[in-house]
């Protein structure tokens, strides 16, 4: 027998007494995002809708707009409007604390600045570790903005949407008070 046939008595060998061995499926899918905390809950933010990340800047504040409506910020020329997330979710305010950052959103070519208590940096998940919304019931208030999450270590990681809270009603009524009609 020559050395073809060899390998191929080899091969026939192998198929007959092969023990079946299950195939694995390679579905990992790796989900980057940004990592930060806002009502004591750390959320996540994909990468691609966060164009940068803050320091508290300079913001000047619009009169008679809604608690949760900082004003508007100088971005490099470019007026930025800041809104309290946890305020305008929670209805609580936001304290600015030292490592309070602001996260610029982009949204269907328009940026959208959104205060948050504390920017975590970029997190790494696998996109079969996917949770839906509905597991993650201690964010009654976020819930119409969750996208899903992970758990790592017990705690939950909740996918934010953004697009979700810009899209609001809501969100575009800044102003406080109401026009009386004429």
């Amino acid at each position: 027998m020559g050395p073809f046939e060899t390998l191929l008595d080899i091969e026939r060998n192998c198929k007959t007494f092969a023990v079946n061995i299950p195939r694995q499926i390679v579905t990992e899918r790796n989900w980057l995002g940004i990592g930060f905390k806002a009502s004591n809950f750390n959320f996540i933010c994909p990468m691609q809708n966060v164009s940068e990340i803050l320091r508290w800047p300079a913001i000047t504040p619009i009169p008679s707009a809604q608690p949760w409506f900082r004003g508007t910020a100088n971005l490099r020329g470019r007026l930025l409007p800041i809104t309290d997330l946890e305020g305008f979710v929670t209805g609580r305010p936001h304290l600015e604390k030292d490592f309070s950052r602001v996260l610029v959103i982009s949204f269907e070519n328009a940026f959208y600045g959104f205060a948050v208590s504390q920017v975590l940096g970029i997190e790494r998940f696998f996109g079969e570790e996917l949770k839906p919304a509905e597991s993650l019931t201690a964010l009654n208030t976020y819930l119409p903005y969750v996208q899903g999450g992970f758990e790592r270590e017990h705690h939950p990681w909740i996918i934010l949407n953004f697009g979700s809270i810009i899209e609001t009603p809501e969100f575009y009524h800044i102003l406080s008070f109401k026009t009386e009609a004429a």
